[in-house]
């Protein structure tokens, strides 16, 4: 009996129950469960472990780089973002209204850190993702266009709720293929969200981009329904080294961003 039934669960692709269905009936018998209780069990057991398995698959196709925690921010040491303002972001009434972020800083200053944990919430909450380094993102969109595949690449892409592209700015585009990714952004606009991470003012991406009115055209759809974040001051990663050396050294922003004039007050880890 038990055996035709899981057979049957099978083949309506009940898997974890059916691989469940011994030990869960043999604990309700042991605690006396009625019926309903045992029947709740299983289709938890069931729902728990497919949440699980998609997680785990979405997880693996946001192309993620590593894993970050909200948690683990250090709101002490960068102080132009609170920690209240990035939970609010986490009830995604942005992503459901196809609204934009953009994170704006020089390096170090935890906008990947950011764009990574925000994506991680995003996975657990149900909300698909696809993480891109820009470069990487520039390389895919260069080769699909030489391969006539752009359109379904872009389609592809459309599939997620969120499309992050971090460090923005960091290398020039080629003007030759500007138009390609003007054509992203207008796909995505008012149909996906976006989550750029750049060291560039959006008054300097004219000369990342190579031509003035095709990043004007862009900042146009990006913008409209956007949150631009600035995020100022030292690199996380050399606050240790800066301190030892007690900051005696000549400190040169990336991007035309002000730098803190002295260590913040907190102890570091």
């Amino acid at each position: 009996m038990i055996d035709e039934l899981q057979q049957d669960l099978r083949k309506i692709r009940c898997y974890h129950m059916a691989n469940a269905i011994d030990d869960i009936l043999q604990h309700s018998k042991d605690n006396d469960l009625s019926y309903i209780e045992c029947l709740r069990r299983l289709v938890d057991h069931e729902l728990d472990n497919r949440y699980k398995v998609r997680l785990k698959k979405q997880y693996r196709q946001s192309n993620l780089p590593c894993d970050k925690l909200i948690e683990c921010f250090d709101f002490n040491f960068q102080t132009s973002i609170t920690k209240r303002q990035v939970n609010g972001w986490l009830d995604f009434d942005w992503l459901d209204n196809r609204n934009n972020k953009i994170l704006i800083g020089p390096s170090g200053v935890g906008k990947t850190h950011l764009s990574i944990a925000i994506s991680r919430e995003a996975l657990l909450k149900g909300y698909k993702v696809r993480f891109f380094i820009m470069s990487e993102f520039i390389e895919e969109m260069i080769l699909n266009e030489a391969e006539n595949s752009s359109k379904e690449w872009i389609k592809g892409l459309l599939k997620n709720d969120l499309i992050v592209l971090d460090e923005l700015g960091y290398l020039p585009m080629d003007r030759r293929y500007t138009h390609l990714f003007f054509q992203f952004i207008n796909e995505c606009y008012e149909y996906r969200s976006i989550l750029i991470t750049s060291n560039k003012t959006p008054h300097q991406w004219g000369s990342f981009f190579g031509d003035e009115s095709v990043a004007m055209a862009i900042l146009d759809r990006l913008l409209h329904h956007c949150e631009p974040v600035l995020l100022n001051g030292d690199s996380y990663r050399l606050k240790d080294k800066l301190e030892l050396m007690g900051h005696n050294v000549a400190k040169v922003s990336d991007g035309g961003f002000p730098l803190r004039s002295k260590p913040p007050s907190e102890t570091p880890r």
